[in-house]
């Protein structure tokens, strides 16, 4: 499912740099949807995450009946908070888009005006979505929160295969129209587990209190990379045309592989520390992280050397076709190696951030994903100016790193989960094997392109084969360095 959901979303990017390129129109498309659902986007994910131990809590308590009474109570609140963030948004949309593009001013301000004004009801939908989404996973069924970004996907990718002449206005249009199908997909799933409207409103509720106290640290700690896009698209809107859409598309990619890699281990790790935790076993969770942290290393850092060794070929892949042109391949991939280095960062950060929040830690995360933020606008700032766009991704890879960091050395003060040495010695190990593997891709590719093929179909074997010849020997070479060390460990048990 969530393999699935990647490829439609990376299919809807491909479209729009298909149908749009990579232009004036495309940075202004993507920097109004920033200034659009940036902030619905950040509610609606902390809503998701922190709405459900709560409902857990008072169906285990109270009964479902209250529990539903509670889900009713919630929706009315959220459609007020909806309504006035809306408004709110539409009477500092001038300021909100000043920030995110220095030095706007007259028409080109007031045609980017328009465009995220009519695109602000797609936050009233994402709000009342996440409170479904929320009562859904609490009845153990999250398969609904997939099936529903179907419809979601499948109302831009009809959009940009036959109303493509539209342009940007009609793709803010078909956000609004992908939003409502999406939540209106998930309604039926949720009457089906149980769920009946009720016109309750009760500002007074206790388990009202205890949401809003803990939503804001879920809020931070969720909102990190969103934040930083953002940050690197404001900053970006002070480089040439087309700046933002390549670090957009090159962030498509990053985000296809943490969906498919990173999200995975944290949907397996998670649940688990939680329970090893309330369990007060610290054997077993060390143990566990150790698990996770040995997944990073050996199927993420491979995944990286791969974006690293092959961007070019991958962005031509992905995007290379309509109006995004060769140069806009160079510049996406160049842009995409920068962000790759933090891809291990990443991962890291995301496992660390859920695993202070299955703990019930939300605080110690959000401080250092706030700290995150800081150290990504220094940086930008700094680095701008000698790199251009090159530097925006760089100085996020080197911020998350920075942030894994720091919560790996938080969470060892007491407990000492992460073997640090041990992450040490693997990496170590690893370090020549990777090296190995980037030559195998490399030379396999580049002997590939002495055949004089120039067909998309044949360009996807040749990078397909590239990959499969490099996780091949990895795997042969990472496996034998495993076997040895296991070898030794049995010499010295004996």
């Amino acid at each position: 499912m969530i393999f699935f959901n990647q490829l439609l979303g990376l299919t809807k990017q491909m479209l729009i740099a298909y149908k749009l390129g990579s232009g004036a129109e495309t940075d202004a498309y993507f920097t109004a949807i920033i200034a659009t659902i940036l902030l619905a986007n950040i509610i609606g994910e902390a809503i998701s995450l922190g709405t459900e131990p709560i409902l857990s809590k008072i169906e285990n308590k109270k009964g479902k009946e209250h529990k539903l009474n509670y889900v009713n109570n919630l929706l009315h609140i959220v459609i007020l908070l909806a309504i006035g963030i809306l408004v709110l948004h539409w009477l500092l949309s001038p300021i909100i888009i000043k920030i995110l593009v220095r030095g706007i001013e007259g028409k080109n301000l007031q045609d980017m005006l328009k465009l995220v004004r009519v695109g602000l009801p797609m936050g009233l939908f994402i709000l009342i979505r996440a409170i479904f989404i929320a009562f859904l996973h609490s009845e153990d069924s999250p398969k609904s929160e997939f099936k529903s970004c179907l419809f979601y996907y499948a109302a831009y990718i009809l959009f940009l295969t036959y109303f493509s002449h539209h342009g940007i206005h009609g793709l803010i249009i078909t956000g609004i129209v992908a939003s409502i199908l999406q939540l209106c997909s998930i309604i039926p799933t949720a009457v089906a587990k149980g769920y009946r409207y009720k016109a309750i409103l009760n500002f007074q509720s206790i388990y009202l209190r205890e949401f809003f106290i803990a939503l804001w640290p879920v809020v931070l700690g969720t909102s990190i990379n969103m934040i930083n896009v953002a940050v690197d698209k404001s900053f970006a809107s002070t480089l040439i045309t087309g700046s933002k859409s390549w670090l957009n598309y090159s962030d498509v990619i990053i985000h296809v592989a943490i969906g498919i890699l990173v999200m995975g281990m944290i949907i397996i790790v998670i649940p688990a520390l939680g329970k090893r935790f309330a369990g007060n076993d610290i054997t077993s969770l060390k143990s566990l992280m150790d698990k996770g942290m040995h997944m990073v290393t050996s199927v993420v850092l491979p995944a990286m050397i791969v974006i690293i060794t092959l961007a070019n070929p991958i962005v031509k892949l992905l995007f290379e076709r309509g109006k995004f042109a060769p140069a806009d391949t160079l510049i996406t991939s160049q842009v995409l190696i920068h962000y790759a280095l933090g891809l291990v960062g990443i991962a890291i950060m995301l496992i660390l951030i859920n695993c202070h929040y299955a703990i019930h830690d939300p605080i110690t995360s959000t401080k250092f994903v706030t700290l995150g933020v800081i150290i990504n606008f220094i940086l930008n700032w700094i680095l701008i100016n000698p790199m251009a766009v090159h530097g925006l991704a760089l100085a996020t890879s080197l911020s998350n790193t920075l942030v894994a960091a720091l919560l790996i050395w938080n969470i060892n003060k007491d407990t000492h989960i992460v073997d640090m040495k041990k992450v040490g010695k693997g990496l170590l190990r690893l370090f020549p094997i990777l090296v190995t593997m980037a030559i195998v891709l490399l030379l396999t590719y580049n002997i590939l392109n002495l055949i004089p093929w120039e067909n998309t179909i044949m360009d996807m074997f040749q990078l397909l084969i590239s990959i499969i010849a490099g996780i091949f020997i990895y795997s042969k070479l990472a496996l034998k360095n495993e076997n040895k060390l296991l070898k030794v460990h049995e010499k010295g048990e004996a």
